[in-house]
């Protein structure tokens, strides 16, 4: 009796702990069955470099967390590391403007760093002709707005025709589950955060951008290797991975900012803060006319099928919009990722303009709306002055978002 009492008892224990299983929200790196484009580099790639002159462009989101490594490493196999390229927020991510000149040293590697956004495309091409290999490693998130896909396009653009070669190590980013969404850029309102001829989501890693835009638009001129992420299934979430988030720029410093990113962008072409110089940048908006912001939430509830939910918060910038100003807004969380991040951007926008038509204001430049140069064209910005709605801006173009989906998907490697 006593035996079958036990059994009986032990199988209850089993079967209640089971019911009260902790949900697992990430996997961890140890567990991971991804092979990073990193490791295959240093195993793979580096040694087949021997002699070479190299072109390094990276930041801390790719082998640039390491320049001990690079070093050691290039050491090992007498790779020559020429110059560098300094992306926007500089060589360790940490830069929130832009360098006022094209070129300082850098001292980790005492070696020139270009700020590509201010050298001239003849004196990048003359650098680029010094060289055999550009190395590219940062992280993306799968945007046209996101500026390291302009930089790379810049080079690809300037070795174009030259016997140097293009080495990118690829990265799986926080978009891998959707299409190309948006629409393209109109040449009017081109920027150096509109550069690359995709929609706003590019539904492309930078990998697959890079085949791409070299086969498209460069006719093959531009000599690329892409080295892939192994073991990677596309659809599969960031998180599954069990790949850590490496930050590629001070405002995506967590995973939760880079996802909040694809829907909350727009944003910042409005007058309000994307919670810059916060503990939660791209977690937190607001303004200090932003009053009563549960009132958005609640009109929020009514998209997304219930997959994020927003909640009323305080805080206060220290760079950006509303610097140094207490600022009412919103917290967004996210339930699921499985929503439209553009009919979110257009509903909250739309929303909010209809909630504070006294105190919304659309940002401007010298020439552009920055809305405009965020999303392509006028497009988005009219739709919602005009009140439409997301549905019938959507239809609008639809077609160019099929369109764009079967164009790309001969350079998907995942």
């Amino acid at each position: 009796m006593t035996k079958y009492f036990f059994r009986f008892y032990l199988l209850f224990i089993l079967a209640a702990c089971q019911g009260n299983t902790v949900p697992q929200y990430r996997v961890h790196p140890s567990d991971s069955k991804i092979t990073p484009s990193s490791e295959i580099f240093y195993s793979e790639i580096l040694p087949k470099l021997a002699g070479k002159k190299v072109m390094l462009v990276t930041n801390p989101s790719g082998i640039g967390s390491s320049p001990s490594r690079i070093l050691s490493e290039f050491e090992k196999y007498n790779v020559r590391l020429e110059h560098l390229i300094g992306l926007e927020h500089g060589f360790l991510g940490l830069e929130e403007e832009f360098s006022p000149t094209p070129v300082t040293m850098d001292s980790t590697f005492s070696r020139p760093l270009y700020h590509i956004y201010k050298v001239k495309d003849s004196e990048l091409r003359d650098l680029l002709s010094e060289v055999d290999v550009v190395l590219f490693d940062v992280q993306d998130v799968g945007m046209r707005c996101y500026t390291y896909v302009s930089v790379m396009k810049r080079l690809l653009d300037g070795i174009s025709g030259l016997k140097s070669e293009m080495i990118l190590l690829d990265h799986i980013h926080i978009a891998m589950h959707l299409p190309p969404m948006g629409e393209k850029m109109d040449p009017k309102h081109l920027n150096f955060a509109g550069e690359f001829p995709s929609l706003l989501i590019s539904g492309m890693t930078l990998g697959e951008s890079a085949n791409f835009y070299a086969k498209e638009y460069l006719g093959g001129k531009a000599k690329v290797t892409v080295v892939p992420v192994r073991g990677y299934k596309r659809g599969m979430y960031f998180e599954e991975t069990g790949l850590p988030w490496f930050t590629p720029s001070p405002n995506l410093p967590m995973v939760e900012s880079a996802r909040h990113y694809l829907s909350l962008v727009m944003l910042e072409g409005v007058n309000v803060s994307v919670g810059r110089g916060t503990q939660a940048p791209f977690v937190y908006f607001g303004a200090p006319w932003m009053t009563e912001p549960a009132n958005l939430a609640t009109k929020l509830q009514t998209y997304g099928n219930k997959a994020y939910y927003f909640t009323p918060v305080f805080f206060k910038p220290t760079f950006g919009p509303h610097k140094g100003k207490i600022c009412s807004g919103l917290k967004m969380n996210l339930v699921t990722p499985d929503y439209d991040p553009i009919e979110l951007s257009y509903e909250l926008i739309r929303n909010l303009k209809e909630l504070y038509p006294k105190d919304f204001k659309w940002n401007k430049g010298s020439q552009n709306h920055w809305a405009d140069q965020l999303w392509g064209n006028d497009h988005f910005r009219n739709s919602i002055n005009d009140s439409i709605p997301y549905k019938k801006f959507h239809e609008t173009f639809i077609k160019e978002e099929l369109a764009e989906k079967s164009k790309i998907k001969p350079y998907l490697l995942y």
